[in-house]
């Protein structure tokens, strides 16, 4: 029987170098099917790293056992798939892709050949309607994330969403984390960066790779930097007013208004968001400029107020010192 632990409790008590000498590394696929329990092997990878050291340690490829981890993935969550459709069905990236996929296909029925002309074009319509995947709320806080602090990176073929946030916030950051969860989220990654000033503690996340994300790269990115358009604005709601506040606000204690930190956006940039608040909402903030180089918007003391009303639903409690309110209700 293949036992994944079993080999594995073998291997933690043989000498190092013994283990070395004597296991032979594996080159297949078939050969890692034959040795191990896939779906076991691919429980032991949980971030990307993993991978590398479980191939050095078992004496594997490592782009065999990525893909034997990408097929026990898929046999976990369709037991009665063959082998060969597992690995065609391995480029759907998160088990809410597979689940999703096989709901609306008969895979029993579909060639080989069919389904991987199925899977291409399900990744191909995420880049264009992510509500195929993503539910209203997921989609409404990465709108308000990157209308703050958050980027999108991207890789060969697809994309990820980025966030760094300082070490105080990092219930903040568990928040947005339980929201992306589906697209496993990497550990929190402390880093400490030298500023002028001093010492900058940050936690920093990625998520996955994936089709769904190149939606949102070619909606904020033109040329490889961040633009505000007009089609990104219609999609902000409350919830994603919420998040960006949470990113790039800052109440004013004595005159208690809200400031949005738009340092990055040019000032054409803030003119249409300007208008995008007085039409949306009502609100009129007006555009400062600071340091000689940084705009930023500033809302009145009763359009702060409204503002609050607007966004207070969808702050956490912990949050609640960007608008103004210091009690946890």
């Amino acid at each position: 029987m293949k036992v994944f632990l079993r080999y594995k409790r073998g291997l933690n008590n043989m000498d190092k170098e013994d283990s070395v000498k004597n296991i032979k590394a594996l080159k297949s696929l078939g050969a890692v099917r034959d040795e191990f329990d896939i779906i076991e092997l691919s429980k032991k990878v949980k971030r990307q790293g993993d991978v590398l050291i479980l191939s050095k340690e078992l004496k594997i490829k490592p782009r065999i056992l990525k893909s034997a981890v990408y097929e026990g993935r898929i046999l976990s969550l369709l037991p009665d798939i063959s082998k060969s459709k597992a690995g065609i069905l391995a480029s759907l990236r998160t088990d809410r892709d597979v689940r999703k996929f096989a709901k609306i296909h008969d895979l029993g029925s579909i060639s080989a050949r069919e389904l991987i002309k199925k899977v291409r074009l399900w990744n191909k319509n995420l880049e264009e309607n992510p509500f195929n995947l993503l539910t209203r709320k997921e989609h409404e806080v990465i709108l308000g994330t990157l209308m703050g602090d958050a980027s999108i990176r991207k890789r060969e073929r697809n994309s990820c969403l980025r966030f760094s946030h300082s070490i105080k916030q990092k219930e903040y950051c568990k928040i947005k984390k339980e929201i992306l969860e589906s697209f496993n989220l990497s550990e929190f990654r402390e880093y400490k960066r030298l500023k002028k000033n001093g010492i900058l503690h940050t936690l920093d996340f990625a998520t996955k790779t994936h089709s769904v994300f190149n939606y949102y790269r070619n909606l904020f990115y033109s040329e490889g930097k961040k633009v505000i358009t007009q089609e990104i604005l219609n999609q902000l709601t409350s919830r994603s007013l919420a998040f960006w506040i949470c990113d790039d606000g800052s109440y004013c204690k004595s005159g208690k208004y809200i400031i949005l930190c738009t340092n990055s956006f040019s000032f054409e940039e803030h003119q249409l968001i300007q208008r995008f608040f007085l039409k949306k909402f009502g609100l009129n903030p007006t555009i400062g400029f600071r340091d000689n180089k940084y705009h930023y918007l500033r809302f009145s003391k009763s359009d702060t107020e409204k503002l609050v009303n607007i966004v207070k639903p969808f702050i956490p409690p912990f949050m609640n010192y960007k608008i103004g309110v210091t009690k946890n209700v």
